[in-house]
């Protein structure tokens, strides 16, 4: 009770990034039918032939779809918020590459597996073990012939460096993990992951840039762990919000931060409607959490819709406790 009445608080004193929340909500009801849309004509056919077994082909879409929307529309705003052209092909595609290179992480015990996905993201000699591993080479396949950045060194250096985070990660199932471990590999995946995205629809960015996008990308996976308590306990994932070290007020203190290095970079305008998205993420955790009533009854909603899917994080491509046999 007395820490929702903190988060409630904490809600309240990021007002002014709810300025922006109905120019956000109307920004994803225009841009969810163009990210379906794009799904269906450059995801799914990747799936299709990829994918023999049908029940496993329509588990697969049903993941990657909810993740592409998310993830899709997160890229979608932050082209809107830098400026530049979007890229509605490859955010669908970038969505749906996340929810599964993360479930073979997970779903890995490491060695040979970490050494192909290493090698897929060099562009180097890749043999996919399994037909998932395959679906990973062919989106990213797709995105790689759609962005063609100028510096391609660039792009997979970042990779590389994200690859090596998401490889640790598998830490946070050790119990004994120490919190300065936990730190790094949270702070490391989430600066990577959102460097990664975002540097698909824009390949220049001055150093200023690329650290706030670090920042960001930080704060968005101290959410998306808080948002992920309850399945992370279940599973034996240990992060900081988890733990209790980490709470709502404190990702809200930092978003309040981050408002004027936003500002300070793209113009208070064009950062109006994505600090509402960020408030909408920060309202959607703050109800997920203290009233997991109305998080439930969302889910059934989203399972439903393909339109509120991405109001979940949706079912996994692949289970966490699935190991992979590593050849």
């Amino acid at each position: 009770m007395q820490q929702g009445l903190k988060d409630l608080r904490a809600l309240v004193r990021c007002a002014r990034l709810g300025a922006g929340l109905v120019a956000a909500i109307w920004f994803a009801g225009r841009k969810f039918g163009g990210l379906t849309d794009a799904y269906d004509r450059v995801v799914a056919p990747i799936v299709e032939r990829t994918i023999t077994d049908v029940d496993e082909r329509a588990k697969e879409n049903r993941a990657l779809r909810a993740m592409s929307a998310k993830i899709g529309l997160a890229l979608l705003s932050y082209t809107r918020l830098a400026g530049v052209a979007e890229q509605v092909e490859v955010a669908a595609v970038a969505g749906a590459v996340t929810r599964l290179y993360d479930d073979l992480i997970d779903g890995s015990n490491g060695g040979p597996a970490d050494d192909r996905l290493g090698e897929l993201f060099k562009a180097g000699e890749f043999t996919p073990a399994s037909e998932q591993e395959a679906l990973l080479a062919g989106l990213i396949g797709a995105i790689r012939v759609r962005v063609r950045p100028p510096d391609n060194d660039t792009l997979d250096i970042t990779l590389s460096a994200l690859h090596e985070y998401q490889c640790l990660s598998r830490r946070q199932r050790d119990e004994a993990i120490p919190l300065a471990v936990l730190e790094k590999i949270s702070r490391g995946k989430g600066a990577m992951a959102n460097l990664v995205l975002c540097g698909l629809v824009k390949q220049q960015m001055d150093v200023a840039e690329r650290e706030l996008i670090m920042a960001l990308g930080e704060t968005f996976q101290a959410l998306d762990d808080y948002m992920d308590v309850e399945q992370d306990n279940a599973n034996g994932v240990s992060t900081l919000a988890s733990l209790g070290v980490l709470t709502l007020t404190d990702i809200a203190r930092s978003m309040r931060g981050l408002r004027g290095r936003l500002i300070d970079q793209y113009g208070r305008s064009a950062t109006r409607p994505y600090c509402g998205m960020i408030y909408f993420l920060l309202l959607k955790s703050a109800f997920g959490r203290r009233l997991p009533a109305v998080g439930r009854a969302v889910g059934r909603l989203a399972g439903r819709s393909a339109a509120l899917a991405f109001l979940t994080r949706g079912v996994d491509a692949i289970p966490a406790s699935k190991s992979q046999e590593d050849r």
